[in-house]
């Protein structure tokens, strides 16, 4: 009986796998006669389709031990994206895109970081304010290479993220890497598990009797568009006159979030353009709005990445404010998420975008107006918070309250 079942299911997997080789070749579904891309696996890529049926079946039939079905596809899916040769492009199982989108719930537990894979190691993007990983100083850039004593070379950054993911309360201790490959410096940080409030906006008018206010944000997720607008509203009942925009260490987020938000400082004009495989350029116009009326200077660093390029670049080209700090991180390409069922996911590079001058930024990040550097902390300094105009070392941020105060002065012709 259990020869029978085998056999059985051998039969099976021939004729799938003939079947799914017919239909990649063809672009067509046998017996429905629905075509779909034109037959992606034509001429000589056809056998390429062939060949990882054939291997499918050899391992599945003559591997020394029973092999697992379901793994060797996982492993084949995970295998696909990894060769695009794109560090953005990649597969997810069920448990790696619940750790991707935990972002939407508000809230996780961990040390408060924004990552992606880059090359060999997972890579900060950005700590978030108030972490424990901003605390300890970690910067963008630095490598994780490390967690626990763990290596983590080439290790998919879903796993790292849930290696450095806990319960509140107990310790991690990660290792890092900073600087080029060749002269890098290597150090482990000790950090605490906390929960992490995901807050993307915060507000305040730093000097109420001139009306200039301060507005910070974190990432690009679905709400905050809303919590924007709230800030937004409420630093103008204050008195806004003029307005520090800070996207320093935010790592992205949500391309029509940020969309909508960039419309709010660019009410009529470009905010960036979409390029496609075909090449053909789709530029995506403000959505009009109450236009903010007061200066604004924006405030970008080697953190302030994707989504908030974005916005920065909308703002710089439109000449709507100005821009100050360090050369942003870099990252000019849109992913979309397509649903392989079972609550797998493949995050796939669909488009690059342009800025509204048509700048590619990838690898070369968004140069601000005026190049503001911090100076080097030492490891047992407090971080600077960001938000403090009395902190003598943000030099950020008191170069765009100068730039403010003279917008200000000449506005009302002083």
């Amino acid at each position: 009986m259990r020869r029978s079942r085998v056999a059985l299911t051998m039969i099976v997997i021939l004729l799938v796998t003939n079947l799914v080789t017919y239909s990649l070749a063809t672009g067509t579904i046998p017996w429905t006669g629905y075509r779909f891309g034109g037959g992606a696996f034509r001429a000589g890529t056809a056998r390429d389709a062939a060949r990882l049926s054939e291997e499918y079946q050899l391992i599945m039939t003559r591997y020394v031990d029973q092999p697992d079905a379901h793994a060797l596809v996982e492993g084949a899916l995970k295998g696909m994206a990894e060769a695009t040769g794109d560090p953005y492009t990649y597969y997810m199982d069920p448990k790696a895109f619940e750790e991707f989108d935990i972002g939407l719930a508000g809230e996780y537990v961990g040390v408060g970081m924004v990552v992606e894979m880059i090359q060999d190691y997972v890579t900060v993007v950005a700590p978030f304010k108030g972490s424990p990983a901003e605390r300890a100083g970690i910067r963008a850039r630095d490598r994780i290479v490390a967690v626990d004593g763990k290596d983590m070379l080439k290790v998919p950054s879903d796993i790292v993220a849930g290696l450095i993911r806990g319960k509140e309360g107990t310790p991690v201790t990660i290792t890092f890497a900073r600087g080029p490959r060749e002269s890098e410096t290597r150090f482990d940080a000790n950090l605490v598990r906390e929960k992490i409030i995901l807050e993307s906006v915060s507000s305040s008018l730093l000097f109420p009797s001139e009306g200039i206010g301060y507005l910070m944000i974190t990432d690009f997720n679905r709400k905050t568009p809303e919590q924007f607008a709230a800030a937004l509203s409420k630093l103008r009942l204050e008195g806004l006159k003029a307005l520090v925009l800070d996207l320093r260490n935010n790592g992205g987020g949500y391309l029509e979030e940020c969309i909508t938000i960039s419309s709010a400082f660019v009410t009529s004009g470009t905010i960036l353009h979409r390029v496609g495989r075909d090449g053909q350029r789709d530029t995506v116009a403000s959505r009009g709005g109450q236009p903010l009326g007061v200066p604004v200077v924006v405030l970008v660093n080697e953190g302030t990445a994707s989504a908030a390029e974005i916005l920065a670049g909308a703002i710089k080209d439109n000449r709507v404010g100005r821009l100050v700090g360090t050369v942003t991180f870099g990252k000019g390409t849109v992913q979309t998420p397509y649903d392989l069922g079972g609550g797998s996911v493949l995050r796939l590079t669909t488009e690059r975008w342009l800025t509204p001058n048509g700048d590619q930024i990838t690898g070369k990040g968004i140069t601000p107006d005026e190049i503001v550097n911090l100076p080097e902390l030492k490891p047992d300094e407090t971080p600077i918070t960001g938000s403090d105009p009395d902190d003598p070392r943000d030099t950020q941020l008191r170069r765009a309250i100068e730039l403010l105060r003279a917008a200000l002065a000449q506005g009302s012709g002083g």
